[in-house]
């Protein structure tokens, strides 16, 4: 994925810039559903797209109702079904559910799929969940952090858990054009009401390159993330961080013999790329 500029805009501009991105992932979900990023043919032939980590940190589901908030077209919550959960799965894109829609009768795994925004979800969903699951590339997509965590608090149950597995704030920050080389900072890291404006030739899944879309962003400081799960209720568990992704979501990120991507060598010291946090709403389910 590359950018070709980037602006910050007036915070007055945030429905306008949601509205976008409903339409950037409209047009995204096609070309993500053929791409070998995604590999949906792996995926209907039993391949799980969860990372290792993710299911021992969340622990066992078999049984357990979970909610995927953004699950785009649901390859990762029907990887949780397969695991024994019973699934639902959000997103704001229409054509993005009625894939998962697809997936999921093509497969024969039970599932939920409902079409909204974090922030609209309805009030019949409030306290069903005995986990609320959040992954990568998520959050920021979202302008209120502090209401994204009050959104997802809501969905759980007494004793239930949001997890939250994503790229690490910092990497948000740094430039990812094609041509950069090594870690340069480009963009803030800490909140700010203004949305970054993207120009975007392709995408991470590595298709559609003579597209050029625009989208918006919002920087969200690992700190102002921790403190709204904190403030929405919930008990914080753990804090994780990983100096290494599945994929070179950076052009200049190396692979080495664990088989992950890693800063490059040449480069002293290391930046955290990942975080998983784990927070539990307090109480015992009846």
């Amino acid at each position: 994925m590359r950018t070709a500029r980037v602006t910050t805009l007036a915070p007055a501009k945030a429905e306008h810039c949601i509205g976008r991105n409903r339409e950037l992932w409209e047009r995204w979900t096609g070309f993500h559903v053929a791409s070998d990023h995604y590999d949906v043919k792996g995926f209907l032939a039993g391949r799980g797209t969860l990372q290792p980590f993710e299911a021992d940190e969340v622990g066992e589901v078999a049984g357990r109702s979970l909610i995927h908030l953004q699950c785009h077209f649901g390859l990762d919550t029907l990887s949780w079904a397969r695991r024994g959960a019973r699934v639902t799965g959000v997103d704001f894109s229409p054509r993005a559910i009625a894939r998962a829609g697809e997936l999921a009768r093509a497969t024969a795994v039970p599932a939920e799929f409902l079409c909204s925004e974090v922030y609209g979800l309805p009030a019949e969903l409030d306290g069903r969940f005995d986990i609320v699951y959040v992954s990568f590339g998520s959050v920021v997509w979202l302008p209120d952090i502090a209401r994204w965590a009050r959104a997802a608090a809501r969905l759980l149950a007494p004793g239930g858990v949001l997890y939250v597995a994503e790229y690490h704030p910092v990497l948000h920050t740094l430039d990812f054009d094609d041509a950069t080389r090594e870690p340069v900072l480009r963009y803030p890291y800490f909140d700010r009401a203004q949305p970054i404006a993207h120009e975007l030739r392709g995408t991470y899944a590595d298709s559609a390159d003579d597209v050029t879309e625009s989208g918006y962003t919002w920087a969200h400081s690992l700190g102002a993330i921790v403190t709204s799960v904190l403030d929405a209720g919930l008990r914080l568990d753990f804090l994780h961080e990983f100096p290494s992704v599945w994929f070179p979501v950076l052009p200049y990120l190396e692979r080495r013999a664990d088989g992950r991507y890693w800063l490059p060598e040449r480069v002293e010291g290391e930046l955290p790329l990942l975080f998983s946090l784990r927070a539990t709403r307090p109480g015992v389910r009846p």
